[in-house]
């Protein structure tokens, strides 16, 4: 590895960096929704370790960080740490994991530790969501497919044919079972002998064995497929999110059904719940 490779790295690297580290911290402040980390750290780099003198203020940073640091580590948006106390008592006390709860997402309220039925999703609902998922991983195998493939998809602006081509080869996109593909050896003057194999048209043959028999098909050809793998790759980068996205939605709802159908009192024994009754 030579200098000039080096100096590139270590740019490469001095940019993404800072970006990462930014990246993270837009990340802890989405999922504790607070910026309480940031300022405390910005704290940190003007003051050091120096504790805060006054002892009413520093046990108000104290427990706004215990706060932060169970959003943190359970993606539960409790509005206080008494709440978060309570939850953590009612979950022990009914056997529900923190997970569950994180799971079900918006449709539990961590304040008042309850499902809320009615933003329910249905059955049917969660049917699509299911049915979704499976699409999306089945366009995920077909770019994934397309992208390890060694036949480009092109088509035949003559008759917009589609078809599957290679600088050797080339067959229908849908064609039946043992048909041939369409090769140059097939391709004597006039055609007339590659009608045999395969199911294109006279006129597509002549087409396609004009291009089997050019001189810069191989070019075209092998262009026209770095592009389609280009192509797949990001169409199978938005499958894999549209997927993970269909799945989460799914998991989500299914958690907040099961939950519900436990019937748990959100209620602490010797405390009295505030409910908003409010229609």
């Amino acid at each position: 590895m030579d200098s000039a490779n080096i100096s590139d790295i270590s740019k490469v690297f001095s940019i993404a960096a800072p970006m990462l580290v930014g990246m993270v911290f837009v990340w802890v402040i989405w999922r504790t929704e607070s910026r309480h980390v940031l300022i405390r750290r910005l704290w940190q780099l003007v003051h050091g370790n120096q504790e805060i003198a006054d002892p009413e203020i520093r046990a108000f940073v104290e427990e706004q960080t215990s706060l932060i640091s169970f959003r943190m580590f359970s993606g539960l948006p409790v509005s206080s740490l008494e709440k978060a106390r309570e939850l953590i008592r009612w979950a022990k006390l009914n056997e529900v994991q923190m997970r569950t709860l994180r799971t079900c997402g918006k449709f539990f309220d961590p304040d008042t530790r309850a499902i809320e039925a009615k933003k329910l999703p249905s059955p049917k609902t969660q049917a699509m969501k299911l049915a979704g998922f499976f699409i999306a991983v089945a366009l995920c195998v077909a770019c994934a497919t397309a992208m390890l493939s060694p036949y480009a998809l092109l088509s035949i602006k003559a008759t917009n044919r589609l078809f599957l081509a290679t600088a050797t080869d080339m067959k229908p996109l849908w064609r039946s079972f043992g048909e041939a593909s369409l090769r140059a050896a097939n391709c004597p003057p006039g055609n007339e002998a590659a009608q045999i194999d395969t199911s294109f048209t006279p006129q597509e043959v002549g087409i396609l064995c004009d291009v089997l028999k050019s001189e810069t098909s191989a070019v075209f050809l092998r262009n026209a497929l770095k592009e389609q793998r280009w192509s797949s790759a990001l169409l199978l980068l938005f499958c894999i999110w549209l997927s993970w996205i269909s799945l989460f939605a799914w998991g989500t709802g299914s958690a907040a059904r099961n939950l519900a159908g436990r019937r748990i009192d959100p209620a602490l024994p010797g405390s009295q719940l505030n409910l908003d009754l409010r229609n």
